[in-house]
This record gives C-alpha cells, sequence and structure tokens, in this order.
C-alpha cells in the first residue's frame, strides 16, 4: 500500500485503523479534536502506535489478532491540515461527536475525495443536509461502514490491545451508485474482504450493535451498575430468556427493511459473515462466539455509557422512524428506546437521529429510496 490516509478521531477504534494501516504501508495523518489532543499526546511521545501481543487481565493471557510497533506519519488537531493531506477521509468517532467534527472539517472538502464513517449510522445524510445549509458544494464520495473492523481498546499512551479483528464487512456509498468504485478505492484500506450494499439506508439498518448493545445492557443494568460492569456482556448478559428478546427485535428491523425494500440478513447470519463463523443463532453465538467471550469482564457500569447512549439514539431511533413510515410494528424495539428514556432522563425519540435530522422528513420511502441510490 503506497497510499495516504487521514483518519479523524484517535480513540480506541482510530488507534487500531491507524496503526493496521500504516502496518500496511499507508502514510497516516491521525486528526484528534483540539480539547482531546492528549490522545495524540501519547503517540508523540512514544513515536508511533505500539499494539501489544497479549493483555494479562483477570488471571489470564489473552492473545492479540495484532501486534507491532507503527509511525505515523503525521499527528494534528489542525482540520485543514489534515484534510489537505489526503484524498481518503476516514471518520472514526462516537455518533455523538460525528456532527460537531464534520462541522470542523466540512469547510475542507474538496472534489474527489472519499469520506468513509466509520460506523455510519445514518450520518452521511445528516452531512449532506449540513453542507447544504453551509452552501457548500464539494464533490464528495460518502462512505458508511456497518460497524468498525476491531474489537479494541486503548491500554496506555500510544498503546494498544487488538483482541480481534473481522475478516469481512459492509458498506454502502452516497450516493449508492458509486459502490463498485468505492470498494476498489478502499480495499487497499480497510484490509478486509468488503461486502457491497445497495444505500447508506441499508447500512444503518445493518449495524449489528443495536441488536446485541442496546437490549443486553437495557435488560441487564441493574446487575451490570451493582456488579460495576464485571459481567461477561455476551455469554452472561444475553443469557437463553434475554435472547428471545434480542430475536424478535431483528425480526423486527428485517421486517421494517423489507418494506423499505431492503434485504436484509439476520443478526446472527451478519456476524458469521464478519467474522467466519458458522453460528445458528443470537444465544448460539453469544455463547460461543470465540472472540468476544475471550475478552475480559466489560460491561457497561451504567446506562450512561455507550451501548445505550450512542446505540440507542443513533440506531435504533432511526430504525424505529422508518418503522413508522412504513407503518410497521416493533413494539420490542420501542420498549427499550422507552425504558432507555426513563433510564437517562431523556426522550430519545426526540433528540435522537431522526428522520428530520438527517434531512429526509416529509418524504414518502420511494423518494427515500430515490435520494440515495
Amino acid at each position: 500500500m503506497a497510499k495516504k490516509i487521514t483518519i479523524l478521531g484517535a480513540g480506541n477504534g482510530g488507534h487500531a485503523i491507524a496503526f493496521d494501516t500504516a502496518l500496511n504501508g499507508a502514510e497516516v495523518m491521525l486528526f484528534e479534536h483540539p480539547n482531546f489532543t492528549k490522545n495524540l499526546d501519547g503517540i508523540r511521545e512514544k513515536g508511533g502506535i505500539e499494539a501489544v501481543d497479549a493483555l494479562h487481565e483477570e488471571g489470564k493471557d489473552v492473545p492479540a489478532a495484532l501486534s507491532g510497533f507503527v509511525k505515523i506519519a503525521g499527528l494534528t488537531s489542525d482540520p485543514k491540515e489534515a484534510m489537505d493531506f489526503a484524498d481518503v477521509i476516514v471518520m472514526v468517532v462516537p455518533s455523538f461527536a460525528q456532527a460537531t467534527i464534520f462541522e470542523m472539517v466540512m469547510p475542507h472538502l474538496r472534489d474527489g475525495q472519499t469520506f468513509v464513517i466509520l460506523p455510519g449510522n445514518f450520518a452521511s445524510l445528516l452531512f449532506k443536509k449540513m453542507m447544504a445549509e453551509a452552501g457548500i458544494s464539494a464533490k464528495v464520495t460518502f462512505v458508511e461502514t456497518v460497524s468498525i473492523p476491531y474489537a479494541v481498546r486503548i491500554i496506555g499512551p500510544g498503546q494498544i490491545f487488538i483482541m480481534g479483528k473481522k475478516t469481512a464487512f459492509s458498506l454502502a456509498s452516497l450516493p449508492g451508485s458509486a459502490i463498485n468504485d468505492v470498494c476498489q478505492t478502499l480495499k487497499d484500506v480497510l484490509l478486509l474482504k468488503l461486502i457491497p450494499l445497495a444505500n447508506v439506508i441499508e447500512a444503518g439498518f445493518s449495524n449489528p450493535n443495536m441488536i446485541i448493545h442496546v437490549p443486553t445492557a437495557t435488560l441487564n443494568m441493574g446487575a451490570m451498575e451493582s456488579r460495576e460492569g464485571k459481567i461477561q456482556f455476551y455469554r452472561e448478559g444475553a443469557s437463553d430468556t434475554v435472547s428471545k428478546v434480542l430475536e424478535k427485535m431483528d425480526s423486527e428491523r428485517v421486517e421494517i427493511g423489507a418494506a423499505l425494500g431492503l434485504k436484509l440478513i439476520t443478526f446472527y447470519e451478519a456476524v458469521n459473515t464478519f467474522y467466519s463463523l458458522d453460528m445458528k443463532s443470537i444465544r448460539d453465538f453469544t455463547l460461543n462466539t470465540p472472540i468476544h467471550n475471550n475478552m475480559p469482564n466489560d460491561s457497561p457500569k451504567s446506562p450512561k455509557e455507550r451501548y445505550i447512549t450512542e446505540d440507542c439514539p443513533f440506531l435504533l431511533v432511526p430504525v424505529h422512524e422508518f418503522a413508522q413510515l412504513v407503518n410497521v410494528p416493533c413494539p420490542a424495539i420501542e420498549s427499550i428506546i422507552k425504558i432507555d428514556n426513563i433510564y437517562n432522563d431523556t426522550d430519545y425519540f426526540k433528540v435522537g437521529r431522526t428522520l428530520d435530522v438527517i434531512g429526509l422528513k416529509g418524504m414518502s420511502p420511494e423518494e427515500i429510496i430515490a435520494h440515495v441510490s
């Protein structure tokens, strides 16, 4: 790989993508918001990013999927410097920070850039709306992925532990017609098998986190708070009974998508594809996943953590909005959102990523699909 890449966001995912792409020969510019430049300080002091070969925790050694040390070409909190560096831009920030970071870099967009959002969570539609409102007409191709490639955590300054890496994942472009060119551009950037989707609506609906993270965290919150997160999230949290709720939510998601003309696969089919597994159900996955169940106990300690505060308002809420648009009932999805509203003293139905927020309010389903094609 002899490619320049700008990565927006120096959290867990940003560290991992910077490490992996640099390890494979890319020149990487890593950008972080000026308020969080401490995320860059450790890399600067270390001279690069180290991915350790194992993590010793809770009495066992967990081997890494990737390890080594790489130098990073540039570190910056200057949005212009970041955007001028490369034609391929990869944003890896929490959903609640996506609009903030995009507003900073938006004035520096250039014709011909490919702007990848990991994971997308319908953000490309929001970004196009922001550009239109700001009068910015740069011809940029947006890409939404359904997740990030890595299970990773920062364990020290400039130091990460990569627990696992997907073998494949799905993505879509905006416009949807650009997907073949996008896959060609990104094949040496994302460094795994790329599965093209029809459009960014399908990509948003295909993020498995809304099915595994939100209800499992919500229905286990009492134990997770009391035990300060010391629960094996997948094996213990998504028990036989809880998995019945996950299965119901997944079937609702697929039914809503079908009403929009989307051909969605089930949760367990998705994880089989992403991790080269052969699971038969959600419970089979949560009980037997070799990657996730090898992780130390690291469940949320409160409903303020991202398994609810990110995946509920930025995934479940837009799916619920589409359900209302196509008149498909989704009682399980709606119930989990309502409980999370109580947990966090908010109304995610109003403050989440609604159709109004992403610029689709007032459109028919047919108009929406045409808009993203």
